[in-house]
């Protein structure tokens, strides 16, 4: 009778703390999908503590320390979301786990790998009073896409493994976590990406033993095949070639007006003749569509962080301000004459595209080609998979249709940019608008933007793709522009940019209001520790909550006797000293008057390391009459 094959061990650690064991084989079973581990620290986490500065030695992963478990949280996601490969975030047990979930919430809705480790007690000691201990296991229920726990007192019982008794063991801890990392990165008609939750009961010790003197330092992470950098060209490379038009149903040339079919005899053939297509871009839409509407000429209601607002004339400038002009106008006209719209991606940003989309005349499709972590049931819409659906659904635009709206878009651009200009004039003090403007059009580095009125602002004024004075036309290249949209919530904005930052190993910019930015300050303690990230964060401080104002809160506000209410329960008035604050925390401060001043503040960012705060201060009781005007500047002249 042959005698039981023993564990396939590829390395020996058996002297050690059963709770360090444990740590590595979770760590190897992750280092082949993941680059980066942001680490809050504390004490039942420290088996995992330990395993990642061993396995950041041996040159498996990049870890990053953070001291607030929410910044961590975010600080991962920022990476996830720049890499589009999983990163995780550890912590300990108790309320340090709960201050994952506002992280895990964007996560989930905007389709980020996040991966979320959390120690726990172990489980004989739930229920029995002991510090920080909650119950952990399913905390993130129907918000991840797979979960795990391993109990480290089921090493004793047999029934977890640490090491595999073959290659093929499907039992052990390494291969467990794999599995579990390959579910926060599956992508399919059926399942989207997203996060995933890890749940390890640690026993004591948390130490690691004392290393026996014959065992050495033992190469026990494991390393990836192909280096980092060339996994990401390799990435790059495959991502660019799956929406090359060989692929795709659509013709090589693009098709110029003589060959869209001729204008229909009689009347405006912008508004009668067949084609009349509009393409709304949300955030994150299919790269296939933005070229198939791109190359075809369709016009495009583009989102900053859809990607399809780096092309050139497709994209309608101003359409925002197109889609809320007066009974007749010119825009309003073409607003009324659209038949079909197709969504691409998830559009969040203005209520005037929801109510496009929403009208009972219009007939609109959703193109998914792979599954999203949110669907909009609310409308009639068909799903539409295929990019032959795509082409029969869109077909090619009418001639004049497209014409009209690019021109259309052209005369909101140059509405926006003068009652911009002259409503500042006016007042003597730039507008968040026009801030917002100016530093969407001008930065050169990446570009995150915060929730709320600053990814607003750029959505209606900012023409990307032009150069204003000082910037050359060669810096007007196409550049990420990242937003957490999945919920929206101006939480972690600016850890989240750090994120990006330290994933994209270069400087990066982040963009926010003051309330954005106050509710991350922890993003700015960075342990001494630690490289801090590369980072602009320009804050456009108009000293509390602007948003409100824009919407039904500020005809309310504008009542007898009801503006200091409004004020109080929206308005969320502040007066913090921003730059005292960026003292504190030791960073670089600067503060721009004027444009002039914030266009020397954005130049040369190769020449800065670390943090730097930049604010400039505006006006937010102008803004509702400032709108008013852009509004009223499309109606037609009598």
């Amino acid at each position: 009778m042959a005698a039981e094959r023993g564990p396939f061990r590829e390395f020996d650690d058996s002297h050690d703390a059963e709770s360090l064991r444990l740590a590595r084989r979770v760590l190897r079973g992750m280092a082949l999908n993941m680059r980066h581990v942001v680490l809050a620290p504390g004490s039942r986490s420290a088996p995992l503590a330990y395993a990642l500065a061993e396995a950041e030695q041996l040159g498996a992963l990049t870890l990053h320390v953070r001291t607030d478990e929410r910044s961590a949280a975010f600080t991962a996601l920022g990476i996830a979301l720049s890499t589009g490969e999983p990163a995780g975030v550890v912590t300990t047990s108790g309320t340090a786990a709960g201050n994952l979930l506002p992280a895990v919430m964007e996560a989930d809705m905007s389709g980020v790998p996040l991966v979320v480790i959390t120690a726990d007690r172990p489980e004989q000691l739930h229920g029995s009073g002991a510090n920080q201990t909650v119950w952990q296991q399913g905390m993130f229920a129907g918000r991840v896409r797979d979960e795990l726990h391993l109990e480290q007192a089921e090493i004793d019982d047999g029934s977890l493994r640490l090491e595999p008794v073959s290659r093929d063991d499907m039992l052990a801890a390494e291969t467990q976590v794999a599995l579990l990392l390959r579910a926060a990165t599956t992508v399919s008609s059926r399942s989207a990406a997203g996060p995933v939750h890890l749940n390890i009961g640690f026993t004591d010790p948390l130490i690691p033993a004392e290393s026996p003197s014959a065992a050495g330092t033992q190469r026990w992470a494991r390393k990836g095949v192909i280096p980092s950098g060339e996994r990401a060209r390799l990435y790059r490379a495959a991502t660019a070639g799956a929406g090359t038009s060989q692929n795709l149903p659509w013709p090589a040339e693009t098709a110029g007006a003589e060959n869209l079919g001729d204008a229909v005899a009689g009347g405006d053939p912008a508004l009668e003749e067949p084609g009349r297509v509009l393409f709304v871009m949300g955030d994150q839409a299919p790269s296939e569509a933005v070229e198939f509407a791109s190359r075809l000429g369709h016009p495009m209601l583009a989102e900053p962080t859809s990607g399809a607002r780096w092309t050139d004339l497709t994209p309608v400038q101003g359409y925002r301000l197109l889609l809320q002009s007066p009974p007749g106008s010119r825009a309003a006209e073409l607003t009324a004459a659209v038949e079909r719209v197709v969504v691409a991606g998830r559009p969040t940003l203005t209520r005037p595209v929801q109510k496009l989309i929403a009208r009972d005349d219009v007939e609109v499709v959703q193109y998914e080609p792979r599954a999203s972590p949110w669907h909009d049931s609310r409308l009639a819409r068909r799903v539409i998979t295929e990019r032959q659906e795509l082409a029969d659904f869109a077909g090619r635009p009418g001639a004049a249709w497209s014409r009209a709206w690019e021109d259309a878009g052209l005369k909101a651009q140059s509405i926006i940019d003068t009652v911009l200009r002259e409503d500042d004039d006016a007042a003597g003090g730039l507008s968040s608008v026009r801030a917002a403007q100016f530093v969407a059009e001008t930065v050169r580095t990446p570009l995150l933007l915060g929730s709320s009125s600053v990814v607003r602002d750029v959505d209606l004024a900012a023409a990307l793709t032009r150069s204003l004075p000082g910037v050359t036309g060669s810096s007007v290249t196409s550049r990420p522009v990242y937003a957490l949209r999945g919920v929206s919530g101006i939480d972690g904005n600016v850890s989240a940019a750090s994120g990006v930052a330290l994933a994209a190993g270069q400087r990066v910019t982040a963009m926010v209001g003051d309330l954005t930015f106050l509710h991350d300050t922890n993003a700015l303690l960075i342990p001494s520790t630690e490289q801090a990230p590369h980072l602009d964060i320009v804050v456009i401080n108009d000293a509390g909550g602007a948003i409100f104002d824009q919407l039904e809160h500020g005809e309310v506000g504008r009542r007898a006797g009801q503006g200091q209410t409004v004020e109080r329960l929206f308005g969320t008035p502040q007066t913090v000293d921003i730059e005292a604050l960026a003292d504190a925390f030791q960073h670089e401060y600067f503060f721009a008057e004027d444009l002039e001043e914030l266009g020397r503040a954005l130049a040369y960012p190769d020449d800065r390391v670390g943090i730097r705060i930049i604010e400039l201060r505006t006006d937010r009781t102008r803004l509702r009459d400032l709108h008013a005007k852009l509004i009223q500047a499309l109606a037609p002249s009598h």
